[in-house]
């Protein structure tokens, strides 16, 4: 019960952070306005990339890594499909969202 309640947890609160934090370095970057889509795309990508926290795999582990990957390849799919961004610009975005969180949590 712990696991899928950390899941939970994990996919709302990193889903939120990771689409505002998307949102507002799209938005001073490259002018992208779709609050909305970046949040839906986070969450979305959040319930498939936390996937492994269900059954307590560790973060660095290589099942963990390989679905942050896969995560962030549908959230850079789900905000083309917004429509706004090119595909160099969404994976900019995208980039520069992971290079912050990881900023974050190194330094914390």
């Amino acid at each position: 019960m712990d696991y899928f309640l950390n899941y939970i947890f994990g996919v709302v609160g990193e889903g939120l952070v990771i689409g505002i934090l998307f949102w507002a370095i799209a938005y001073i970057t490259i002018e992208s306005t779709s609050l909305g889509g970046a949040v839906k795309a986070a969450l979305i990508s959040e319930l498939i990339g936390n996937i492994p926290y269900l059954f307590g795999v560790e973060p660095l582990e290589a099942p963990a890594i390989m679905m942050a990957l896969v995560a962030a390849i549908i959230f850079t799919r789900l905000i083309l499909r917004v429509g706004e961004l090119t595909p160099l610009k969404a994976s900019y975005g995208v980039a520069m969202t992971y290079f912050v969180l990881i900023a974050v949590v190194s330094c914390a």
